[in-house]
Formats: structure tokens, sequence, C-alpha cells
């Protein structure tokens, strides 16, 4: 387990609110990703954001501090994501239907100096593209190529965030890459 965060979970449970701010702060941009990619909506992430830390500090004491907290947090966030998923199934959309006008988009982040104009048009061409196709994608296939690439997790922590066998991660890991590929050889 990372020192850092077994240190400051040591001091939450002794009281310290600043170490418990330090934690949020630490890792909310990773929960809320988490969380935009499966809801796909702004308000909903920010308030499944907050809910995943409000349990977090009511489940801290149950916390083996023999495991990874990132993964312990990440699973956390992983299932109340589903469950609000689970709650509004019935206002979902097919995910063959094109995507609304108007959905909120990721900014690139390009690294080292500014790009050619005509080289930004074609990297953020490319990834709105992307971007369309991935919400396409069933919430579990989304998640797990998040987990994957995003967070850059193994296969080992995305299956005990998911509660899923390893096997299971694998699996579905290529069904999402497979169906990802189906869906952009039909655009051409």
């Amino acid at each position: 387990m990372n020192t850092e965060d077994l240190s400051l979970v040591q001091k939450i449970l002794k009281g310290d609110e600043i170490a418990f701010q330090k934690l949020v702060v630490k890792y909310q941009r990773a929960v809320y990703n988490i969380a935009w990619r499966m809801v796909r909506n702004e308000e909903d992430a920010r308030d499944l954001t907050q809910e995943v830390f409000i349990r977090v500090f009511r489940g801290l004491k149950t916390f083996d501090a023999t495991r990874t907290f990132s993964t312990w947090l990440y699973r956390i966030a992983t299932n109340l994501c589903i469950d609000h998923h689970r709650k509004r199934r019935l206002r979902t959309i097919s995910i063959d239907a094109d995507s609304p006008a108007g959905d909120r988009k990721e900014p690139m982040a390009l690294p080292g100096k500014e790009p050619r104009p005509d080289r930004l048009h074609e990297v953020t061409t490319l990834a709105e593209t992307v971007e369309t196709y991935l919400e396409r994608l069933p919430p579990i296939y989304r998640l797990i190529l998040h987990l994957r690439y995003r967070e850059q997790l193994t296969y080992e922590e995305m299956a005990e965030i998911l509660g899923t066998p390893l096997g299971t991660v694998k699996a579905r890991l290529h069904r999402a890459h497979r169906h990802l590929k189906n869906l952009m050889e039909k655009r051409g």
C-alpha cells in the first residue's frame, strides 16, 4: 500500500479532518472521471463523487490496511455508479443511437510546444470520433476501458475494483475492444 495513503487513513481514523481533505484532493479527479465515464452527466458525476467520499469517510474503519487504498476507493466508486445506472436504466438510450448534440467532450491535453492548427484540428477530430464511439458502448465496457487506459490499472486491480474474477475482466476488455472496433468499421 502507498505509505502516504496509509498515513492519511490512520490520521483520519484519529479524527484529523485535514488528512481527509488531503485524501479527497488527491483522488477526487480520478473518482469524478470514473463517475463521468459511467453516467455521462456532469451533475450526476459530481453528486456521485461526493457520495463516494461520504461512503469512504463512513466506511474507513472497515478498510483493510493490507490492501491498496486506491483500489478500495475505485471499487466504491464503481459500485455506486453501477447502482446509479441500474436505478436510471429506464431512462437510457440505445448504444446504437447517435449521441445527442451538446454532450460534453473532454478537452485534449497536448504535451510540449503548441501544435500547428491543422494538427490540432486533426487530433481533436480523432478524439471526438473515438469519444463518440466510446459513448455507444455499454457502461461496463466504457468503465473497463477507462480503468485500463486512463487510470492505467492492472488486470488484477481492475478485478478487485469490479469485484469480478480476473478472467471476467480480461474477457470484458476483449469484448470492449471488439465492440469498439466493430462500431468504427461500420463508420467507413
